[in-house]
């Protein structure tokens, strides 16, 4: 992989991370606001678009989406998507040390195998 593919994917997965983070913080936000019933769902999109959290999240997967079309016009798809797994265990960090979440042995267990999956599928990068 040449540095221009290493920096779309590296930048498109910490903006994956990070749209990811506020989706979960502004969702948090709205956990009591959310109303039930069909009719209520067009209000509770609405509710979520102004937190802007939310919003911020939408902008950063927009710029995210065309990093990644970028990067999987340079790398064989067979690479990227194992690769992508990445995200995985970094938003598992995150909501560690940014959300302050608790983590069980068995979630950083996976989170290790994804890593040696990485490298066993990808490692000759």
């Amino acid at each position: 992989m040449d540095a221009k593919s290493l920096m779309l994917f590296m930048s498109a997965i910490i903006l994956e991370v990070m749209a990811t983070v506020l989706f979960k913080k502004g969702t948090s936000r709205l956990a009591n606001s959310i109303r039930q019933g069909w009719m209520s769902h067009i209000d509770n999109i609405i509710n979520a678009l102004r937190t802007k959290e939310i919003a911020l999240g939408i902008f950063l997967y927009a710029i995210e989406y065309v990093l990644w079309i970028a990067f999987l016009a340079s790398v064989d798809i067979s690479k990227a998507f194992p690769l992508s797994s990445v995200q995985i265990v970094l938003i598992l960090l995150a909501s560690r040390i940014i959300l302050k979440e608790h983590i069980n042995s068995y979630r950083w267990l996976g989170a290790s195998l994804i890593i040696v999956g990485i490298y066993l599928v990808g490692g000759n990068i």
